[in-house]
């Protein structure tokens, strides 16, 4: 993915918090060339109980570079391997 410096872009993906797993970032530097400004999780239907959603995490690009992301979708208190790990490099140009 590639953006430029100072920009604010999203990162989608699937979830269903009512199973008690969340994505966390994993690999997050002291000093970041991207830094997470937000995140959010939206039900994809409301009605539905233990419905799944979309975690919705907001970045910064702080300056120039390249950093990979890497996300893993497991519960916080386990600590076990992830169920799910993506991976996804950003350019900051």
């Amino acid at each position: 993915m590639k953006v430029r410096q100072g920009d604010v872009f999203k990162v989608i993906l699937k979830a269903n918090h009512s199973t008690g797993y969340s994505w966390q970032w994993e690999n997050k530097p002291d000093k970041s060339i991207i830094d997470s400004v937000y995140v959010d999780y939206v039900l994809s239907d409301k009605t539905i109980t233990g419905a799944g959603g979309n975690e919705i995490w907001e970045f910064k690009a702080n300056r120039k570079g390249e950093q990979k992301l890497i996300m893993l979708y497991k519960r916080p208190w386990e600590k076990e391997e992830a169920n799910e790990k993506r991976e996804i490099l950003i350019k900051v140009e």
